[in-house]
């Protein structure tokens, strides 16, 4: 079936780049983009039949945010929680000591199977309505609930295709887990039999799903965090990675603690500790990337660690707006870039609006440099497309362009805060919210219109969350005393 989207302002693929095209067409076939560009130039490409027609009018047509780190079983009985704990150690050091190491574990050792299914359906939705096709979602292990059952990730992945999305799915395992002691300080406990079993079921679910419901489905390796996997795990994790072909993400450079934990451990830096280990490639993330050095300045990186981060291709996913709501900054995605090392974006927690990360990921970055001549919107819209579409090795997303995936996105254009339009780039990065989302697209089905998700009942959906949060929020208030 052919479906023609027409008379709005398009954001196209060209020449490398996105550019815009008033008045532009988008034709897709299928599940494919078979024709973008002016009317002229769609018109000879493919002629002008179509089955059906999209009005675009008061519409900017963008493709699809490819959101590569996010999680969705926790996410939302953490509000409240999380925004201003505290946000400092007692020897008065920042660290994430106060959400990392003592409140969130206390959240997810709250939530129990039910309550982790009914918030996944919530966010899912919120990732669809918001404008995010593609996402990478990354479970929890022992953390959440006790269980480590993988058939939890396996209720997840079936909902995210319910509600229409694109998902690399990405169970996490660990050697040990951490938590909270005694004078701020943070403890670490092995368990070698959990961890095993769920590292190979975690393998089990990635080789045996990947590639299902018509490939919307995909799967990747999640060690959890990088200090609570040993050298075995992290080299095992690349055995498997080469042998299957799946992608890799781990959560690394989130915190000082972190980073003196591996040079305590291992005598390296975490760079070094990822090299060492085999982890770096093009087909590996790193989830956060912003405690990479003792001072939390990407200038201080040695430049074998740059060599290293850079040659291997492989991706830091800036999770900007997680970090920034509680002081904390990376510094910075342009030092990255003037590096040469790929980054892309995601959401990590709430909201689940890659235009508010888009926005936050902008303004940092210029705060930090004291310069608004860095993180041009043009570049940060292309990291949330682009940037994780090239690092999940798929040049058929994140990009309007013939022979890509039919994942497109809908903005209202006709609003106040909208008009006049003279730059699209800047009103999607530094205006435009997830709430000027009127359609989206996802491999040519529509799963979002006029703002609502077909497949979710919003206002059961909000009701069942509400009603499973007071549970959640008992629990909580148990676990802190």
């Amino acid at each position: 079936m052919k479906t023609r989207i027409e008379n709005g302002t398009v954001v196209l693929w060209r020449h490398g780049r996105h550019e815009v095209v008033e008045d532009g067409v988008v034709l897709m076939d299928g599940g494919s983009i078979a024709a973008v560009g002016t009317r002229a130039e769609v018109l000879e490409q493919a002629g002008a039949d179509a089955d059906a027609l999209i009005d675009a009018s008061g519409r900017l047509v963008i493709p699809g945010f490819v959101n590569t780190h996010l999680h969705v079983t926790d996410t939302p009985f953490t509000r409240g929680y999380l925004e201003e704990a505290t946000n400092l150690s007692v020897d008065a050091k920042e660290t994430n000591y106060g959400t990392l190491y003592r409140m969130l574990p206390a959240v997810r050792h709250a939530i129990d199977p039910e309550a982790q299914l009914i918030a996944a359906e919530c966010a899912l939705a919120e990732l669809a309505r918001t404008g995010s096709t593609t996402v990478v979602e990354l479970g929890y292990d022992y953390e959440v609930g006790g269980d480590g059952d993988i058939r939890i990730t396996e209720k997840i992945a079936e909902t995210a295709m319910r509600v229409g999305l694109r998902m690399y799915s990405g169970p996490r395992y660990r050697a040990m887990h951490y938590g909270h002691a005694p004078q701020g300080k943070v403890w670490y406990e092995h368990y070698p039999f959990e961890g095993r079993k769920r590292f190979r079921d975690c393998v089990d679910f990635c080789t045996s799903w990947d590639g299902r419901f018509d490939g919307r489905l995909r799967t990747l390796l999640a060690p959890g965090q990088i200090d609570t996997c040993d050298p075995d795990l992290l080299r095992e994790t690349r055995r498997v990675a080469n042998a299957h072909k799946l992608l890799i993400q781990v959560h690394a450079g989130q915190s000082p603690n972190e980073y003196q934990r591996i040079g305590a451990e291992y005598g390296m830096t975490t760079v070094e500790y990822m090299q060492h280990t085999g982890l770096l490639g093009p087909d590996m993330m790193i989830g956060h990337g912003q405690i990479m050095t003792a001072d939390g300045n990407l200038a201080s990186l040695k430049p074998d660690e740059v060599a290293a981060l850079r040659d291997s291709q492989t991706t830091v996913v800036h999770l900007p707006w997680v970090k920034a709501r509680r002081g904390g900054v990376i510094n910075s995605i342009h030092k990255y870039a003037g590096l040469g090392i790929r980054q892309s974006l995601g959401t990590d927690t709430f909201p689940f609006d890659m235009f508010n990360d888009m926005r936050m990921a902008a303004t940092v970055c210029r705060i930090v440099e004291h310069s608004a001549d860095v993180a041009q919107s043009r570049d940060i819209f292309t990291m949330a497309t682009v940037g994780g579409a090239d690092a999940l090795g798929r040049p058929d997303l994140g990009r309007l362009a013939a022979g890509c995936k039919a994942d497109v996105v809908l903005v209202r254009i006709d609003t106040f805060k909208a008009a006049p339009l003279y730059d699209p780039f800047k009103f999607l990065v530094l205006a435009a919210t997830g709430e000027d989302v009127d359609q989206v697209i996802v491999e040519g089905r529509t799963i979002v219109k006029g703002g609502e998700p077909l497949h979710v009942n919003r206002r059961e959906a909000v009701r069942r969350l509400n009603d499973a949060a007071h549970a959640v929020h008992r629990k909580i208030a148990q676990e802190l005393g």
